[in-house]
């Protein structure tokens, strides 16, 4: 049964019980966590791979959505375009799948799917901050150069890392 940061009954009304309400003016939750939930919820019942997922929470980056998950159901979820396509068709935009706790590394390979990574390189540089270098296939970059952009500004906001894309030399 899908998981999420919300009661599931209040997923499946869309309205909150008075114990979700109080979380979220806390600040426990977000208005996009329960967004979220909520479309995932609906998707779930038609989707059996949605429904085993777990939602620990998500984040809007302009109009894309980050959807935070627990286990490693990405790989497969990613690999689905049936999956993603209902899954953006519902959220009316693009949506990313990330693992929550993953590795920097990890991390990038799930924005970057299906692009492959040939390396990563993690420089700290004098300041304190840490740049991520990743180098893709020139192919990759030159037809996915608007989404390059969308990840490296999500890899910011949600990471607070630096991403440079490069190219290797032919």
């Amino acid at each position: 049964m899908l998981k999420v940061p919300i009661c599931i009954f209040d997923a499946k009304t869309g309205v909150l019980c008075p114990k979700c309400e109080s979380r979220l003016k806390k600040g426990e939750l977000s208005k996009i966590d329960v967004e979220c939930s909520v479309k995932l919820m609906k998707l779930s019942n038609k989707n059996q791979d949605i429904d085993n997922l777990n939602l620990i929470g998500s984040q809007k980056v302009d109009d894309d959505y980050v959807i935070i998950l627990k286990d490693s159901n990405i790989g497969h979820i990613n690999s689905n375009d049936k999956i993603l396509s209902s899954v953006e068709k519902e959220f009316n935009g693009k949506v990313w799948f990330i693992e929550a706790n993953s590795s920097i590394r990890r991390f990038i390979e799930n924005l970057f799917f299906p692009i492959r990574i040939l390396k990563t390189n993690m420089v700290w540089l004098p300041d304190g901050h840490q740049v991520t270098q990743v180098t893709i296939n020139s192919k990759d970059y030159e037809k996915s150069f608007s989404m390059i952009e969308k990840i490296k500004k999500i890899v910011q906001v949600l990471r607070n890392v630096e991403l440079v894309v490069e190219i290797p030399k032919q």
